[in-house]
């Protein structure tokens, strides 16, 4: 859908103005996002295709829409990242290959960010759905020894979904 690229796209922009710096957003997905032909967007309601909300918000000039796996983009890139978003297959086996793959792209300080970390395997929200993947990947990595920590955002300071303020978003931090 892309609101997750939209959303960080504004925030990069914000930090470009503000610092007066050039950054680039890359934004890998499995199948082709802004496919005219299949047009992927439509079946989650939105009007528009992840491409044309970037360009309507002037933000074509920094960010890169690729298709390919999270695995077949880390292993042939050479590009060091200040942040990464992991947000695909949330199975506790693609998430444990992705996370060692997504360190060695870090730059110094980095941080990965996590979409759905749900601690302790517990549901967030009333209607108690969860994903347990990200939280298994990352207990398996810490006790074999991984160097990292997870910082689950918790609440937040607007509101997020089912009338909270909670998000499923964790840090993800290497260590020293």
């Amino acid at each position: 859908l892309g609101a997750s690229t939209v959303s960080i796209a504004s925030a990069l922009h914000k930090n470009q103005l503000e610092t007066k710096t050039k950054s680039t957003l890359k934004t890998v997905d499995i199948r082709e996002v802004n496919s005219v032909s299949e047009k992927p967007w439509l079946q989650f309601g939105s009007k528009k295709s992840p491409i044309e909300m970037i360009r309507s918000l002037k933000y074509e000039t920094f960010v890169e829409f690729m298709t390919n796996t999270s695995f077949g983009y880390f292993e042939s890139s050479d590009e060091k990242f200040d942040f990464i978003f992991l947000d695909g297959d949330h199975s506790a086996n693609t998430v444990y290959r992705e996370i060692p793959l997504a360190l060695k792209k870090l730059n110094k300080n980095g941080i990965i960010l996590l979409h759905d970390y749900f601690p302790e395997c517990k549901p967030l929200w009333s209607n108690k759905s969860l994903a347990a993947g990200p939280y298994l990947a990352t207990e398996r990595l810490i006790s074999e020894g991984i160097n990292i920590s997870v910082v689950p955002l918790g609440n937040l300071p607007w509101p997020t979904k089912l009338n909270s303020n909670t998000t499923s978003l964790a840090l993800l931090l290497k260590g020293s």
